[in-house]
């Protein structure tokens, strides 16, 4: 069986296991025992489709965190979609087609984590031409990876350090294949973990500091997704030993831009 042939196989068993959990096919489960199992079987399905005779070390770990990650994040994000989008019949048939579309999102996103780390797994043994291309689809699953995981943390409206707590263990994880991929090493460097370490430290203490600010669940998302966008970026610049002052000066303006929108939209007093 190709690899192109397991990555659809896993796709679809995915999106099967994604519509199974909220179609009520899976009540006799509680939600949260659906989520589990779903989340092993999406660590699974992505090693299954991933593995060959190149795939060792820690790449066992490196390889399947997006994919799974990504699939994870579309699973919890489905229930806080919309049931309905206006009124009467055509404002249910605009939520059905909104589920339907984030649907074929989630297909898209999942095969190209799944493409993204097999090229990642070929690259770290010879060189090949598709590396910078998968590099830049991989950041971006990454980011959509944060954002819809930042959503659900975000609309548990949980207290401060709840929210430091679950942002930092989702930032790591995505932070530490991201900084990996940039020079594919064969074991954990400690500028590798250590990076990995204080973005996720950072996120967690922004996502802190923005339990105690009257933000909307979209602007807490957001922001979060921007600012690791921000320093993922900046960190593999400077590996990649790319960083230089435009390039710092660019991440620092959208930085600016990310907090003031932020204030704008702050519900002060409310």
């Amino acid at each position: 069986m190709s690899k192109r042939q397991k990555f659809v196989i896993a796709t679809l068993v995915l999106l099967a296991g994604i519509i199974v959990s909220r179609a009520g096919l899976g009540s006799f489960l509680q939600w949260r025992f659906r989520v589990v199992i779903f989340a092993a079987a999406s660590l699974v399905a992505s090693i299954l489709a991933l593995h060959d005779q190149d795939f060792n070390g820690i790449e066992w770990l490196t390889l399947p965190i997006l994919p799974a990650m990504f699939s994870l994040g579309s699973l919890l994000v489905l229930p806080l979609l919309p049931t309905i989008i206006g009124s009467g019949d055509s404002g249910q048939l605009l939520a059905m087609a909104l589920r339907l579309a984030f649907l074929g999102v989630f297909v898209v996103g999942y095969y190209a984590a799944l493409l993204t780390a097999n090229i990642y797994n070929i690259a770290a043994i010879r060189t090949i031409q598709l590396l910078r291309v998968a590099h830049s689809i991989g950041f971006l699953v990454t980011v959509a990876a944060g954002l819809l995981l930042f959503i659900v943390v975000s609309s548990l409206h949980l207290p401060s350090f709840y929210n430091f707590l679950l942002v930092f263990i989702i930032s790591l994880p995505l932070s530490f294949q991201a900084i990996w991929s940039v020079n594919l090493e064969e074991r954990i460097s400690g500028q590798v973990r250590n990076y990995s370490l204080a973005a996720a430290v950072i996120l967690g203490e922004i996502a802190w500091i923005l339990s105690f600010w009257p933000v909307t669940v979209s602007i807490f998302a957001l922001f979060l997704t921007g600012i690791f966008y921000e320093l993922v970026g900046i960190i593999q610049f400077e590996i990649g030993e790319k960083l230089n002052q435009r390039i710092a000066n660019e991440f620092i303006i959208v930085a600016i831009i990310l907090f003031l929108l932020t204030l704008i939209t702050t519900q002060w007093g409310v």
